[in-house]
C-alpha cells in the first residue's frame, strides 16, 4: 500500500520544523551570556540591549580610570603671607581650605593651597597649572599609593597656565607614568574623564563629554588659549589634573572654571598638544620662546567672506601688520585672510594663534592666503616676541619673569601701529600686552590694551621703567596703576601682588 502524497509532504514539513526549532533553541542557549543565566536564576528578566550598552560604557570608564588614576597626584603648597595684609573676603565654608586661615593682623602662618598634577615621566616630572604653584615656598606631592615627596618647581608659564615640578623618588618602587594622547584628535561629543582632588576629595573621577574645542576665555591678544570645554565636573583642587579619553590617555590639563568659584556645568582644559609644546621649552630653555608673525587678526565674519571673496566663513582676517615684522617682510597685506598653515586648515583667529604657537622662532611656515578672492602661498620665517628677549638678543630672564610674576601682567613698548589700533593719540609709552589668568591684576580688572601711565605714583615711559619699579616690590606689595584705557580714559586700579 502507498501513502497519499500530501501526508508524506506534511510529515517531512513537521520533521523540518522540529529540527529547526531544536537548532534555534540550541543556538540561543549557546549565545546566552553568563549574565543572562544569573539573571534567570534570580528570577529577573533577560538583560536588554540598552542595559548591555550601558554596562559596556561603564566598563570603558572603569578601564580608563584604572589606567590613568595611578599617575595622578595631589599637590599641597605653602605661600608666605605678608604682615598686615588685611582681611580676606568672606569665603564659603567648602572653599576655606584652599585659601588658608583668615588674616588677623601681624605675622601669619603660611597660606595653604591645593591642586592636582599628573606624572609625565619616570624621572619624576609632573605637569600641573602655573596658578597652582605660583609663588609657592614649599610644594608637597602625594601619590595615589600614599607616598609623599617634596617637589621643586622646574618651570612655569603663566600665559598658558602650565608648570612643571619634579620629585625625587629614590626608593625601589617605580613611579606610575601617564600615557599622553593627542588632543588634535578630540571631537565634540567624545566621552572624557576629569581626574584630580577637588574640594579636598582626594583622587576623584568625574565624567562628561567634550562640549567644544578652541575656546579662548580671556581675550588676551597674545594668550596661548585654545581650551577644551567639557561638562565633566571640575572644581577647585582639580586644577592641574588630567583630562583623559576612554582609552585612559591624557588629552588635556584641567585648568579653569569660567565665571564661578565652583562647577556650573562646564570647565576647561589646556589641550595636551599645546601643553607639551610649552613643557618642551620650559625644560630646554627655562622659558617659553614664542614665535612672532607680527599681525593682529580677527575671526572671519559672513560680511568679511563676501568682501574678500571667500568660499566659506572661515579663516583669520589680518587687521594690522606691525612695522618691521616677519609678516611685513613676507609681503602680507591688510585684508589678507589666512586659511591654512602648511596645508592644515585654519578655522579662526584662535586656531591660527595656537597653530603657530606650536612652532619655534626661526621656523619657516607656508601660509595659504586669500587676497581679493585669489589664493596664494606665502612663506614666512617666524620671529620672536620682543618681550622674550633683550635688545642685545639675550633673554630677559629673571628681571622680566619677576616683573610679570609680581604684577600679574606683561608690558611691551607702545608703538605707533599699536596706538593706531587702540585708537589713542600717543606714539610712545608702555602698554599692557598680556594679563595672567587668575592673577590679582586680572581680578582687579586690568586688561590688555591699557596704557600704563604710572606705577605707585611714579610715571613710566618704557618697559625698563616698569622693571625697575618691580625690582623694588615684594610679594604682597600694594600696586596702584594709573592707566589710560581706550574709549574710557584715565583710571586707577589698585591691587596687591600675589604672595
Amino acid at each position: 500500500m502507498t501513502r497519499p502524497l500530501p501526508l508524506v509532504v506534511l510529515a517531512v514539513a513537521v520533521l523540518a520544523i522540529t529540527l529547526s526549532c531544536d537548532m534555534t533553541s540550541s543556538q540561543a542557549q549557546e549565545s546566552r551570556s553568563p549574565t543572562d543565566e544569573i539573571r534567570e536564576q534570580l528570577g529577573a528578566p533577560p538583560e536588554s540591549a540598552d542595559s548591555s550598552i550601558a554596562a559596556d560604557l561603564s566598563a570603558a570608564f572603569r578601564a580608563a580610570a584604572r589606567q590613568a588614576l595611578p599617575a595622578v597626584v595631589f599637590i599641597q603648597i605653602e605661600r608666605e603671607t605678608g604682615a598686615g595684609a588685611g582681611p580676606q573676603p568672606d569665603i564659603p565654608e567648602p572653599f576655606r581650605f584652599f585659601f588658608g586661615p583668615p588674616d588677623r593682623g601681624g605675622e601669619m602662618p603660611p597660606q595653604i593651597g591645593a591642586g592636582s598634577g599628573v606624572i609625565m615621566d619616570t624621572e619624576g616630572r609632573i605637569i600641573t597649572n602655573s596658578h597652582v604653584v605660583a609663588d609657592a615656598t614649599r610644594v608637597l606631592v602625594r601619590l595615589v599609593d600614599g607616598r609623599e615627596f617634596e617637589a621643586e618647581i622646574i618651570g612655569d608659564d603663566p600665559s598658558s597656565d602650565i608648570a612643571v615640578i619634579k620629585i625625587d623618588a629614590s626608593d625601589d618602587r617605580p613611579l606610575p607614568v601617564a600615557t599622553m594622547g593627542s588632543s588634535d584628535d578630540v571631537r565634540v561629543g567624545d566621552w572624557v574623564l576629569a581626574l584630580g582632588s577637588p574640594l579636598g576629595l582626594d583622587f576623584s573621577v568625574t565624567a562628561g563629554i567634550v562640549s567644544a574645542r578652541g575656546r579662548q576665555l580671556s581675550g588676551r591678544r597674545l594668550a596661548l588659549e585654545s581650551f577644551i570645554q567639557t561638562d565633566a565636573a571640575i572644581n577647585p583642587g582639580n586644577s592641574g589634573g588630567p583630562l583623559v579619553g576612554l582609552d585612559g590617555k591624557v588629552i588635556g590639563i584641567n585648568t579653569a572654571i569660567f565665571g564661578a568659584q565652583r562647577f556650573v556645568g562646564y570647565g576647561f582644559a589646556v589641550p595636551i598638544s599645546l601643553a607639551e609644546r610649552v613643557i618642551d621649552d620650559l625644560l630646554e630653555f627655562g622659558e617659553v620662546r614664542r614665535p612672532r608673525l607680527g599681525v593682529q587678526i580677527s575671526d572671519v565674519t559672513a560680511v568679511d567672506a563676501d568682501v574678500y571673496g571667500l568660499d566659506e566663513v572661515r579663516g583669520a582676517d589680518i587687521n594690522v601688520i606691525e612695522a618691521g615684522s616677519p609678516a611685513e617682510s613676507a609681503g602680507l597685506e591688510l585684508g589678507d585672510v589666512i586659511v591654512a598653515v602648511d596645508g592644515d586648515p585654519v578655522d579662526d583667529a584662535t586656531d591660527l594663534t595656537t597653530t603657530l604657537a606650536r612652532r619655534r622662532p626661526g621656523d619657516t611656515v607656508e601660509l595659504t592666503v586669500v587676497r581679493d578672492g585669489d589664493r596664494r602661498q606665502v612663506e614666512v620665517e617666524l620671529g620672536r616676541f620682543e618681550g622674550d628677549a633683550a635688545p642685545g638678543g639675550e633673554p630677559r630672564e629673571e628681571v622680566r619673569r619677576q616683573t610679570e610674576r609680581l604684577l600679574g601682567f606683561r608690558v611691551e613698548a607702545l608703538t605707533p601701529a599699536i596706538a593706531e589700533r587702540l585708537g589713542i593719540d600717543r606714539s610712545s609709552g608702555v602698554v599692557i600686552a598680556d594679563v595672567a589668568p587668575f592673577s590679582a591684576a586680572a581680578n582687579a580688572g586690568v586688561r590688555p590694551g591699557a596704557v600704563v601711565l604710572a606705577v605707585n605714583g611714579v610715571e613710566v615711559d618704557s618697559v625698563g621703567d616698569v622693571d625697575a619699579i618691580a625690582e623694588e616690590l615684594t610679594a604682597g606689595s600694594v600696586i596702584s596703576l594709573r592707566l589710560l584705557v581706550p574709549e574710557v580714559g584715565e583710571t586707577i586700579v589698585n591691587f596687591r601682588t600675589r604672595r
